[in-house]
């Protein structure tokens, strides 16, 4: 009788360490995230044409869509801002560690950005159901002074 309590107890022993393993390794990788973007992807990135594209960073959000400036004022156009949590929902997004080519994955509801900061350009890859929507790395550049001289106003 003792030895049926006995193996009982090694039983709900073992069968609550197979459940506890997997828990605990699951919250050691969620709190392995970043808590804030790098300081070297900070700031806003543009991709200057007509209209404008902009990437802007700070240290807990992440800024992506069209716009242009006037008057010194950046006017969104489609643009959508996340904030940095530990799990996507949405208007949250996740910063991954950086990949074997040197990316780091913003992941968003409904999708993936690729990142990667090299010489002052950022290159960025917008990922949709599995797919690559641009077909090649979108490129940003800071601008010193991006209010003045996209609204035109400095020759």
């Amino acid at each position: 009788m003792m030895r049926r309590h006995i193996k009982l107890i090694l039983g709900l022993f073992l069968l609550l360490s197979l459940i506890w393993v997997p828990v605990s390794s699951t919250e050691a990788t969620a709190q392995s995230q970043t808590t804030v973007i790098p300081q070297a992807y900070r700031g806003s990135w543009f991709q200057p044409e007509f209209l404008q594209y902009r990437v802007k960073m700070t240290a807990t959000t992440f800024t992506f869509g069209g716009g242009y400036y006037e008057h010194e004022h950046w006017q969104p156009h489609n643009q959508v801002t996340y904030r940095l949590s530990f799990h996507v929902t949405a208007g949250t997004f996740t910063w991954g560690k950086r990949n074997a080519r040197g990316y780091h994955s913003v992941k968003v509801q409904g999708g993936i950005f690729y990142v990667k900061e090299n010489r002052g350009t950022l290159f960025v890859k917008q990922i949709r159901q599995g797919h690559d929507i641009n077909g090649y790395d979108l490129t940003f550049n800071q601008i010193p002074h991006a209010a003045q001289v996209l609204s035109g106003d400095v020759h």
